[in-house]
This record gives structure tokens, C-alpha cells and sequence, in this order.
């Protein structure tokens, strides 16, 4: 279920390399309009179940153990790579899940953060709106890269 979820993540470094707002606003379109039929289904998912917090946190751990599966060695993420996946997550992933504005957005945004936070060992990582991110670039993120 939700194998394709790896695939969202093919020529992630690609996408985050040298990311100004104009960069940032055409990778981000491209990458939705490929991927938020995915988004739609595991938003369905959690829909279509009774205990929508039980079955958000199913849709999270698949997620999770298909970018395990591709990317992983003995089960862990080297530490560049998980900073990079991270930050792919924040810019893409999450913006995504939330640009649907389905009543279940957020519950599904809090578990996947919720499993890779706890994979990760990363307890701040958090996630924000395409919006707010998009308001954050000057001509780059923050002015700083």
C-alpha cells in the first residue's frame, strides 16, 4: 500500500539545490501536480476509517518504511542524508498534504511527522505551509543561501 511514496522522493537533492523563491515556486508545482494524486489517496485512507488518528499513524509508518526501504542502511539514515530527506519533508512533503486543505490534513501532517520524527531522533523537526514557506524566501530562503 502507498508504494509509490518512495518515489516522491527521486531527485530529491535535485529539487533542494540551490532553492530561491522563484526555483522553490517551480519545483514545488511540478512536484505536487506529480505526487498529490499519492496525497490524495492516503488522505482518503484516513477518511474512509473510523479512528482517523489510528489510521493516519498506519498511513505514517508505511510512508516512513517505504523511505527506510530506499534509502536506509541497517535501518538507520546516514546523518547527511537524514537532514537532506528532513528538509525535502518541510519543503515538499508536508506543504503538499496541506495545500489539499482536506479536514484530515493536518492529522495526517502530525503523524508522519510524529514517526519520522521519532526514526529520526530528531524531536524539533516540524512542518509548515507552502505559503509560509513561500513568504519566507527573499530572493533566498531566508535571505541566507
Amino acid at each position: 500500500m502507498f508504494d509509490h511514496t518512495a518515489s516522491m522522493f527521486e531527485g530529491f537533492r535535485a529539487r533542494l539545490k540551490k532553492l530561491k523563491k522563484k526555483t522553490y515556486e517551480e519545483r514545488f508545482g511540478s512536484f505536487f501536480d506529480e505526487n498529490r494524486a499519492c496525497f490524495e489517496d492516503m488522505l482518503q485512507y484516513v477518511k474512509g476509517r473510523e479512528d482517523i488518528e489510528t489510521a493516519a499513524a498506519e498511513v505514517a509508518n508505511i510512508f516512513a518504511e517505504n523511505v527506510f526501504a530506499e534509502y536506509a542502511t541497517g535501518g538507520k539514515l546516514p546523518g547527511g542524508l537524514k537532514v537532506d530527506l528532513s528538509l525535502y519533508m518541510i519543503y515538499f512533503i508536508f506543504p503538499s498534504i496541506l495545500k489539499l486543505s482536506d479536514p484530515n490534513s493536518a492529522i495526517l501532517c502530525d503523524a508522519i511527522r510524529d514517526e519520522w520524527r521519532a526514526r529520526t531522533d530528531n524531536p524539533d523537526m516540524s512542518y509548515t505551509t507552502y505559503e509560509e514557506l513561500h513568504g519566507a524566501f527573499q530572493e533566498k530562503l531566508f535571505g541566507l543561501f
